[in-house]
C-alpha cells in the first residue's frame, strides 16, 4: 500500500508542468582579449569576473584568439582564451575557428552551462576577404528543454559577403530540429539591406525592447551592430540591455533574457 502511495504521489508531481525557464544570453566582441581603453592590457580577468557575476546560460564571444603570437605578446604566453575561460568560470567552452592567424587561430567562442553537439559552420565569402564562421551548440536547460545557440562575426568589408553569410545562417538555423537563438557582431546597422532581408519570424531583441543604444564605439558616435536574434515562434523576450558601463573592449556586452514558449496541447 505504501509503495502504491509513493508511486501515486510521484506520478502527480511528474504530471505538473514545469514553469518555463528564463534563458539569460550574453554576446560580446572581446577585441582578441585586449582592452580598447588601455592598449596592451589584457581584459581576461575582468571578463571572467563579469561572467561569474551575471551567470548567463549561454555566451557568444567574437574576435577570439587561440594560441596566437598576438596573445603571447599580450598575455606573456600563447593563450587559449576559451580554454582559460572555462577553467576560470566553470562553463563548458568551444572555440570555432574562422581562420589561421599569427601562428594560431582566430574566430568565435561559446560558453554554456550544459551543451552538446558543438560544431562550426563555415560561412561563404564570395567577395573575398577574411574567412568567417559560426560556432553552434545544442544547449540544455535545467528543465531539460533544448535549443541551438550560435555565435558569429560577419564580414566587415563587403556587403555581398554579409548577405551571403546571413543567408547561410538563416537557412541553417531554420533547418535545425530544435528552436534557435543566434548572436554576434554582424557589422551591419538596422537600416541596412542585410537587416531588412531577415524573415519576419526572426526577432531582434533590441528592436523588440525599443532599446536602440549603440553597441560599438561610444554611445554618442558609435553604431548598433551587435545583436541577439531569436525565433519568435518559439521564444518571447523578457529583458534586453546594452551594458554600456562595461568597457573591456571597443564593443559593449549585449544582454537579453528569453523565455521558451510552451507547446500548445
Amino acid at each position: 500500500m505504501k509503495q502504491f502511495f509513493f508511486v501515486w504521489i510521484a506520478s502527480l508531481v511528474l504530471s505538473i508542468p514545469l514553469p518555463a525557464q528564463e534563458i539569460k544570453i550574453l554576446t560580446y566582441n572581446i577585441l582578441h582579449g585586449e582592452r580598447a581603453d588601455k592598449p596592451s592590457t589584457p581584459n581576461f580577468p575582468e571578463l571572467a569576473n563579469l561572467l561569474i557575476q551575471i551567470q548567463p546560460e549561454v555566451i557568444g564571444l567574437q574576435e577570439v584568439d587561440s594560441m596566437t603570437g598576438r596573445s603571447a605578446t599580450l598575455y606573456g604566453e600563447r593563450f587559449d582564451f576559451i580554454r582559460n575561460l572555462t577553467r576560470e568560470t566553470g562553463y563548458k567552452g568551444y572555440f570555432g575557428r574562422a581562420m589561421e592567424y599569427d601562428s594560431g587561430a582566430y574566430g568565435e567562442g561559446l560558453l554554456v552551462k550544459k551543451g552538446a553537439k558543438y560544431h562550426t559552420l563555415n560561412l561563404p565569402n564570395p567577395a573575398g576577404g577574411e574567412p568567417r564562421a559560426m560556432a553552434w551548440v545544442r544547449a540544455e536547460l535545467k528543465t531539460l528543454e533544448e535549443f541551438y545557440f550560435g555565435s558569429t562575426h560577419l564580414c566587415h568589408e563587403f556587403e555581398a559577403n554579409r548577405i551571403a553569410q546571413l543567408d547561410s545562417i538563416l537557412s541553417y538555423a531554420d533547418s535545425l530540429d530544435r528552436p534557435a537563438i543566434w548572436v554576434g557582431d554582424l557589422n551591419f546597422t538596422p537600416d541596412s539591406p542585410e537587416y531588412q532581408r531577415i524573415p519576419e519570424h526572426w526577432k531582434e531583441a533590441g528592436a523588440m525592447a525599443g532599446d536602440l543604444q549603440n553597441t560599438y564605439g561610444t554611445p554618442e558616435t558609435g553604431a548598433r551592430i551587435d545583436y541577439i536574434w531569436y525565433d519568435s515562434r518559439k521564444f518571447e523576450l523578457v529583458e534586453y540591455k546594452v551594458l554600456t558601463h562595461i568597457k573591456l573592449s571597443d564593443h559593449y556586452p549585449v544582454w537579453a533574457v528569453l523565455r521558451m514558449k510552451k507547446e500548445e496541447e
